[in-house]
């Protein structure tokens, strides 16, 4: 009886500890800090409608230590936050290139 106890439990906790992370939508700021050594990276973003946001600057850890090496302080980007196991992280980042201007 209480093999199947557990085996329930474990069937009733599986859709929960399966759930991906929550995403917000793509939003736009410039990097001010980056912090290889602790996964972080602080960004002074646009409102998150998501969360009634208004735009301010915010550390974020990183879903993948590797985003960090694709953009450098200063830098115009275009993001994609979620929460991971309660904290804000940034789940996917692309700089933003300046547009040339037409040299007519």
């Amino acid at each position: 009886m209480t093999r199947g106890f557990a085996l329930a439990l474990v069937m009733a906790a599986a859709p929960v500890l399966a759930q991906a992370p929550e995403r917000f939508g793509p939003n736009e700021g410039r990097v001010l800090e980056i912090d290889k050594g602790a996964g972080e990276i602080t960004i002074r973003h646009g409102y998150l409608p998501e969360l009634s946001m208004d735009p301010m600057s915010m550390v974020f850890l990183v879903a993948d230590p590797a985003l960090l090496d694709r953009v450098r302080r200063g830098d115009r980007v275009r993001f994609q936050a979620g929460l991971v196991n309660g904290r804000f992280a940034v789940m996917s980042i692309n700089p933003i290139k300046p547009q040339r201007k037409d040299s007519r």
